[in-house]
């Protein structure tokens, strides 16, 4: 199934593991690099292959996307251990990426959280050199190993870099955090991130080529947005998902869109909290349910077009709770005892930021009448 440009390959302890869309660049790409370049690296490695380039290229491409999934489930099953909540794995052109709803709270979980996926990479690259070792008599499948072992030591390596969006960033902002705190820690790795930045540039522009030059401009953004992200957790801190909530009807996932639309007409709400029975499994908005002519709202359920999606509690941290919120758009909330108590929006979240004074790099002051 699809969703927001990914397609779900299957699920790990209940957490769905998607290919985005922009694998289809990734896997021409890296097949390609390593088609080329296959004789002249095994003859590096004192291998004679046979195999076509192309089969190592595309081996290597398959092998890497499996040990980005492993990597990414040893974050998940670290965060999960510790109380964190992940909501799915994305596999993307630049790496992996694992959303995760609810992060561990003590620096000493977040640590072993952030350093699980490098340490994984470091563990395969070791067992599939080993490997490699092992076949050197059979020079194709160890050369294929080799390839495997290789990336996965790259891909440990990088991610082990003190730098936002890196794994070591968020090492070294764990690390920090036990004594400095979290706020003053994600400060300090946020300038260490951009330090790093600049000498990525500077490398570039003095010969490093191209690669270099976006590899700077990808590790700056993400210690910007990592910093942003901080800024806005602190200024939300002192409130809670339900105290911004919209309060919403609710209508059962086998009802038709068109009782949905009834529900809806008779408050202000732009959307309505879905349930299965009493358990609330997500929202109808009303934009997508008036995009259907009348005949075919009769008959079609609700479940089949709402938004899917995993319910907040209304004690929840406003800021702990925002990025969610903005990734999903909005999403259906409950109270301690799991009965449905409102919806919390996108909008939401930024009013209370332009009530506490919160401006966005860019964004303009309000002007004072």
């Amino acid at each position: 199934m699809f969703r927001r440009g990914a397609l779900t390959l299957f699920r790990a302890r209940g957490v769905p593991i998607r290919l985005h869309v922009s694998v289809l660049i990734l896997v021409p790409f890296l097949t390609l690099a390593i088609a080329v370049q296959a004789s002249r690296i095994a003859s590096l490695a004192g291998l004679e292959i046979r195999w076509s380039g192309w089969v190592f290229g595309l081996l290597a491409s398959v092998g890497l996307l499996a040990s980005i999934v492993l990597h990414e489930l040893a974050h998940t099953l670290i965060a999960i251990r510790h109380g964190g909540s992940v909501e799915s794995i994305v596999l993307m052109a630049l790496g992996g990426v694992s959303q995760v709803s609810r992060m561990p709270q003590s620096p000493r979980h977040e640590l072993e959280m952030a350093a699980a996926g490098p340490l994984t990479s470091l563990a395969l690259a070791g067992l599939l050199g080993l490997a490699y070792r092992a076949t050197i008599d059979t020079p194709d499948l160890s050369f294929a190993l080799f390839l495997v072992a290789y990336l996965n030591l790259v891909l440990g390596l990088f991610n082990l870099l003190p730098a936002f969006p890196m794994d070591g960033g968020r090492v070294l902002r764990a690390a920090l955090a036990w004594k400095l705190g979290r706020r003053r820690a994600t400060q300090i790795a946020t300038v260490v991130g951009k330090v790093m930045a600049g000498l990525f540039a500077l490398v570039g522009l003095l010969g490093g080529g191209i690669w270099m030059i976006l590899i700077a401009f990808f590790v700056w953004s993400g210690a910007a947005q990592e910093k942003l992200f901080s800024d806005v957790q602190t200024t939300l801190s002192d409130l809670t998902v339900g105290q911004v909530q919209h309060v919403s009807p609710t209508v059962q996932a086998s009802a038709t869109l068109e009782e949905a639309r009834q529900a809806l007409r008779e408050g202000s709400s732009e959307s309505a909290i879905v349930l299965d029975g009493e358990r609330t499994v997500g929202v109808i908005r009303k934009r997508d349910i008036l995009s259907f002519p009348p005949g075919v709202r009769a008959r079609e359920r609700v479940r089949d077009h709402m938004l899917g999606v995993q319910a907040l509690t209304s004690t929840e941290d406003l800021g702990e709770s925002f990025d969610r919120i903005l990734r999903e758009g909005e999403l259906p909330v409950v109270d301690d005892e799991g009965h449905p108590s409102g919806v919390v929006r996108s909008g939401d979240v930024f009013r209370a930021l332009r009530e506490r004074g919160f401006r966005f790099p860019g964004e303009p002051p309000e002007s004072s009448a």
